[in-house]
């Protein structure tokens, strides 16, 4: 065979393989092709879910960690019990005071001689409230005693007097102002008097009863519920008496007996 003839034998040859391998070639790139996109939308898919899990490692430690601060947040203080805005006066209470006490007065045998002076008091009381809106009625009793009120130098009236005991039982009435209360007072008193005659020499003690009768005025201040302190004037009027002993009787007593008092009281 001619050498042409084999070289064109041999193209036809090549070209007809090639008729079989084209649609193959044709497949394999189309093939490849989705196979490209299909993993570029698997790398993104990986890469949303990657971000999606580190967002969660960073957000849920956090929310671990708040909900452990909460757990471990002490609990609020107890709330403390207030008193009522309105002051309730009405009940039993009881106090003891003190104070200063002054008589003018005077003894008289043949002559007078004037019974005045000052001294310390001290005592205790108790009562009883009711109030009615702003109106507080009351009633009250108390004991006293006091120093020497009256030491008296002059010649033949050398003398002390004192009262030992004075009783009271007052009414009372006041306006209060919510934990403040203003107040008068009136009642009747007794006292038990005691002068030392010739203090110098002999010193003779006589003793005499007075009654009388008080008028006053003060106000009182609640810092709690049962706690209440007071300050207050009361002026009593003491009729004379005669005070006796063996030796002697004289005639007088303490007066007009003027005092200021300081009281510190418990609410029942």
């Amino acid at each position: 065979m001619h050498p042409r003839e084999t070289a064109v034998k041999s193209c036809m040859r090549h070209k007809k393989n090639f008729k079989h391998f084209y649609p193959m070639l044709t497949l394999t790139i189309h093939v490849q092709s989705n196979c490209s996109v299909n993993c570029n939308r698997v790398k993104n898919m990986n890469k949303f879910f990657l971000r999606l899990a580190l967002a969660s490692v960073a957000i849920f430690p956090a929310a671990s960690a708040l909900a452990a601060d909460v757990d471990v947040m002490p609990p609020p203080p107890p709330v403390e019990e207030l008193r009522p805005a309105t002051y309730d006066w009405t009940g039993a209470y009881a106090g003891v005071m003190v104070g200063a006490s002054c008589e003018d007065g005077e003894f008289s045998t043949t002559v007078k001689f004037l019974n005045a002076g000052c001294g310390f008091k001290g005592g205790g009381l108790v009562g009883y409230n009711l109030q009615m809106d702003s109106i507080v009625w009351g009633i009250e009793a108390g004991l006293e005693s006091t120093g020497t009120l009256t030491h008296n130098r002059q010649p033949l009236a050398d003398f002390k007097h004192s009262l030992p005991l004075i009783g009271r039982l007052n009414a009372r009435v006041g306006y209060a102002m919510d934990d403040t209360l203003l107040f008068v007072t009136a009642g009747g008193a007794f006292a038990n008097g005691l002068l030392i005659d010739n203090v110098s020499t002999t010193a003779t003690k006589l003793k005499a009863k007075h009654m009388g009768w008080s008028l006053g005025a003060g106000i009182e201040h609640a810092m709690t519920d049962q706690f209440r302190i007071r300050m207050d004037y009361l002026y009593t009027k003491f009729d004379d008496a005669k005070y006796k002993a063996a030796c002697c009787a004289i005639d007088g007593g303490p007066g007009n007996e003027h005092e200021i008092r300081a009281a510190a009281i418990w609410a029942f």
